[in-house]
């Protein structure tokens, strides 16, 4: 082979792995556009459904529906006393609470699901699509941040420790007549 063959050659090789060292990059690119775009439209944990888990990296099933397949989502409401999530009687908001990660932590989902607002669980569909998505975050830990009481509402941000990341959720309840009710459960907050 003659220098200027080889040199042709080594020439083109050089720009066909520039070609695709520059595909790679563009689909890398594309893929964590998408990945990004994606989670920050995913509901929360409880809203309608996130693939979040499986599909994106954040831990599996993050909303309703099991498979993480979103399910519609159930909104919440104005706050009616009639349809809404009774705490256990003679327990107040923090023991509720207390309950439910404390459920989670034992892998009792069906207790668990049957704390949270009607409007989460309508979002999960049942107790068995709860603890499909639940299960796979793989929780570790429950924390629970001080009571916030204001008047008959009382407010608690808690915290589910999992292998991928803390998720915290805003819980707030209301007292009517003598009866505690959780009037709903938002992602987010900060453990005070």
């Amino acid at each position: 082979m003659s220098e200027e063959t080889q040199s042709n050659n080594q020439q083109m090789i050089v720009i066909a792995l520039v070609v695709i060292a520059a595909l790679l990059a563009a689909i890398v690119g594309v893929v964590i556009w998408q990945q990004s775009k994606a989670a920050t439209t995913l509901p929360s944990p409880t809203a309608t459904g996130a693939t979040a888990p499986a599909a994106s990296g954040a831990p599996a099933g993050m909303g309703g529906a099991a498979g993480g397949a979103a399910a519609p989502a159930a909104a919440a409401g104005p706050f009616d006393a009639k349809t809404a999530t009774k705490v256990p009687a003679g327990s107040t908001p923090e023991e509720m609470l207390k309950t439910y990660g404390d459920d989670i932590l034992a892998n009792k989902y069906a207790e668990a699901y049957k704390l949270l607002p009607l409007d989460k669980q309508q979002s999960y569909g049942d107790a068995a699509a709860y603890e499909a998505q639940v299960k796979a975050y793989g929780i570790t830990k429950f924390n629970m941040g001080k009571a916030v009481t204001a008047g008959d509402k009382v407010t608690i941000v808690s915290e589910q420790v999992t292998p991928q990341m803390p998720i915290t959720y805003t819980w707030e309840f209301k007292k009517v007549g003598g009866q505690w009710f959780v009037v709903s459960r938002t992602m987010g907050g900060s453990l005070q």
